[in-house]
């Protein structure tokens, strides 16, 4: 997908950048197919069902158990809006998140601490990114989910940089899952490179019908405390032509294209 660079400045050693999609069209279009997959893929229930399809070929009477397999539920708005930050991360930031992280926490029991995004960034010197995402079509600037509720933007990126604990618990749940797969040896740069201080923290908000300004989130910077060093802060505002509540309808098919 195109976008169109509104603004980038820098604030108190954080980067930050402002995009807004270049084709209302081809926004959609990737809702559609891109966000919609990577939606699919974190649930899993789909998964599940083609694997039993294909056991049958093979001999085994799977037709009742395929019949139990409930539909996945709908996603939520703010599920969509995580979505939709992994797969611009991983198209244009050379992120990768191998495990869904939505996975996770589309569970009763979510075992995945703190952030909405884990994985790693770069294929050539592979480091751990870690990441909060934020989803407002409010008209305040910024909107409150950046920077006055409790859970806030600015508090999550707060705690994550201050609180390297919460980091070494989420480079364990990495671990679990790249352990004995063709991401150990990623794992193992990253590990390296997060000794000698190496690591990227992304902040994203996706901006429904709103207009970019550059205050969503430079305002948050100089309270996140961040000194020069090792970790790369990046604030990255994603501003897209739907507002939030169409954000649903769209992935689902409900909203006719025009």
């Amino acid at each position: 997908m195109n976008w169109k660079l509104q603004y980038q400045t820098e604030r108190s050693h954080i980067q930050v950048s402002g995009f807004v999609a270049a084709s209302e069209e081809e926004c959609r279009q990737y809702f559609i197919r891109r966000v919609f997959a990577k939606i699919a893929e974190s649930d899993g229930t789909e998964e599940l069902r083609q694997h039993l399809i294909e056991l049958e070929t093979t001999g085994f009477d799977l037709r009742g158990l395929v019949a139990q397999v409930e539909a996945s539920p709908e996603a939520k708005d703010w599920e969509i809006g995580e979505a939709f930050a992994e797969i611009a991360l991983e198209d244009a930031h050379e992120a990768m998140f191998p495990w869904p992280t939505g996975f996770d926490k589309r569970t009763r029991k979510a075992s995945l601490p703190g952030p909405d995004l884990v994985g790693i960034q770069r294929y050539a010197t592979p480091r751990f990114v870690f990441g909060q995402v934020k989803s407002s079509s409010e008209n305040r600037v910024p909107p409150q989910v950046v920077n006055s509720t409790d859970d806030c933007l600015r508090n999550q990126m707060i705690q994550l940089r201050h609180r390297p604990a919460d980091r070494q618990q989420l480079i364990s749940w990495l671990l679990v899952r790249m352990r004995g797969t063709d991401w150990e040896d990623a794992f193992n740069e990253a590990l390296k490179r997060y000794s000698e201080g190496d690591l990227w923290l992304v902040g994203v908000l996706v901006s429904g019908k709103r207009a970019p300004v550059e205050t969503d989130l430079t305002n948050i910077c100089a309270g996140i405390d961040h000194q020069p060093g090792g970790a790369e802060i990046h604030l990255l505002g994603f501003y897209l032509p739907f507002h939030k509540d169409e954000w649903v309808d769209i992935i689902y098919g409900r909203e006719a294209t025009p």
